[in-house]
């Protein structure tokens, strides 16, 4: 009973914390994308563009998240201090939780499922819908052995923060 009601808290926590950033994505990806299109009528920019937006949109808020959180725990150091080595270990964090995930999703396991999804399901939008979301599913996997492995070595917010904040910004870390 313990480790199923465990497990039932860990999922809760992995949910917490990565849908708010995948949200964030989407709304970059389809903002950036969505913009860009109007402005220029371009296919190939609004893909580009949505690329990078969804980059943007999904990685500002642990970004962003783990500065404040750094900042606030180096009120001893001077001001110029504090703000580079809060850049440094939300940067760190990142590097450390998303990293190997991204490197591996982005040159592996992303194109294949992207390419052989529309062939093996013959409609290419299914195709790549349920090839995304393959990829998705392999780049949490991933992300999450490295966010439980190194938990010591990311920026997490104080106990005080947490008592004090939504769940949903906690949990974007």
């Amino acid at each position: 009973m313990d480790s199923e009601r465990s497990t039932r808290q860990k999922i809760s926590e992995w949910v917490r914390r990565y849908l708010p950033l995948e949200i964030a994505g989407w709304v970059g990806e389809l903002g950036a994308a969505a913009g860009t299109y109007w402005l220029t009528g371009s296919f190939a920019a609004a893909v580009v563009a949505g690329t990078i937006g969804a980059s943007v949109g999904y990685y500002a808020t642990p970004y962003i998240n783990g500065v404040r959180w750094s900042y606030r725990d180096d009120a001893h150091r001077p001001w110029l201090m504090r703000v580079l080595v809060a850049n440094f270990r939300s940067l760190r964090s990142i590097a450390i939780e998303f990293g190997p995930a991204e490197v591996i999703d982005s040159i592996v396991f992303r194109p294949i499922f992207l390419y052989a999804g529309p062939f093996l399901l013959g409609n290419v939008v299914v195709g790549w819908i349920l090839g995304s979301i393959a990829a998705d599913v392999v780049f949490y996997l991933m992300a999450i052995v490295s966010y439980e492995r190194f938990t010591v070595l990311l920026v997490r917010p104080s106990v005080e923060e947490v008592s004090h904040e939504s769940t949903p910004t906690i949990a974007a870390a």
